[in-house]
């Protein structure tokens, strides 16, 4: 977060609220589950299997292996793609076609996509093979925050606790705006958040044009 620039931070915070509009659709629609936040996932299916809830541990392994299949699919878009315009048009292409199951009424598949989507979405910021900004888990996110904090109060650089602060903020609100899309307009919510992501991709993909020219 230290190196990137203004207007990738934006990039950044963009996508994260769409990855926190997407998850508050998926955890709505299927009663508790996420598209996103694997270590939700993860701890429901282990409470599941304690509990020998086997129906639990189903609908979360299979969110978790798309999720899997997502990074992997995004990693090797990242990494025989230049720019990050191809991860982003690979991520509009799975939600458009998610959204497409959702409205044939195959929403299992659709949302397992959705969430394979999600994990593609990590590789946009990756540098060495690396992820350099996550985009759809907080949590090491809100502990750099409280970290570059106390560095900012003890002399070191002002405000970077606050780009992370504001990348948390741009999930959250994502959120709060994806559980109220879905209660206005159910499933058919995930065309909106496709829509979004191919936005963004179609900006970023100008963007770059612009730069090269």
């Amino acid at each position: 977060m230290r190196l990137i620039r203004r207007r990738e931070l934006l990039l950044a915070v963009a996508l994260s609220g769409i990855a926190g509009f997407v998850d508050a659709i998926g955890f709505v629609h299927l009663g508790g589950y996420f598209l996103s936040f694997m270590s939700g996932n993860t701890t429901r299916m282990a409470a599941g299997t304690a509990q020998f809830h086997w129906d639990v541990v189903s609908v979360t392994a299979g969110l978790l292996a798309a999720f899997f299949a997502g990074v992997i699919a995004g990693a090797v878009t990242a990494r025989f793609s230049a720019a990050r315009a191809g991860v982003l048009w690979l991520v509009s292409a799975m939600m458009l076609f998610a959204a497409g199951l959702a409205q044939l009424h195959v929403e299992t598949v659709g949302l397992a996509m959705m969430a394979s989507a999600m994990g593609a979405m990590n590789s946009v910021f990756q540098r060495d093979g690396e992820v350099t900004v996550g985009l759809t888990y907080m949590t090491g996110t809100l502990v750099k925050a409280g970290q570059r904090l106390v560095d900012a109060l003890a002399g070191g650089p002002r405000w970077l606790w606050l780009r992370y602060l504001i990348l948390w903020l741009g999930l959250t609100v994502g959120a709060v705006l994806g559980a109220l899309a879905y209660r206005g307009l159910g499933i058919e919510v995930l065309w909106l958040a496709a829509a979004l992501l191919t936005a963004v991709a179609a900006a970023v993909t100008l963007t770059l044009r612009r730069r090269q020219h």
